[in-house]
């Protein structure tokens, strides 16, 4: 009998509490496994003993941002190949996006279906 398929793994790290809580509930009931953290420095502790299959990335946060986190995550070798979703409110969004090496970049605010459309489309449930 074959196991089955392990669910895939989502990374957010966002500083806001309510979309933290939202997307992890969301993605949680779409079949994925999701740790959630406030900042790259949080995010980063958690990638020392559990490996996303994804990452959703605000790039302003407070204590470590986005692109500090990004640069580490990378110098790390931490999940270098998964890939990632920024979330961002800042006008030159793309261009930061780009800087970061993003697979998809969602503008704030956004519609949480069309999110979770590029989670889904990026690391499909099993």
């Amino acid at each position: 009998m074959s196991e089955s398929p392990r669910a895939r793994r989502v990374l957010v790290v966002d500083d806001d509490e309510q979309l933290r809580y939202v997307l992890l509930e969301t993605m949680t009931d779409d079949g994925y496994e999701v740790e959630a953290a406030s900042n790259g420095r949080e995010a980063l502790a958690i990638m020392r003993r559990w490996s996303p299959d994804l990452i959703v990335l605000d790039l302003m946060m407070p204590v470590m941002d986005g692109e500090a986190f990004r640069r580490e995550q990378l110098r790390l070798g931490l999940a270098d190949r998964a890939p990632l979703i920024v979330l961002s409110a800042a006008r030159e969004m793309r261009g930061l996006a780009e800087r970061v090496g993003a697979t998809a970049a969602v503008a704030k605010p956004f519609d949480l279906d069309d999110l979770l459309d590029t989670v889904s489309r990026l690391a499909p449930a099993p």
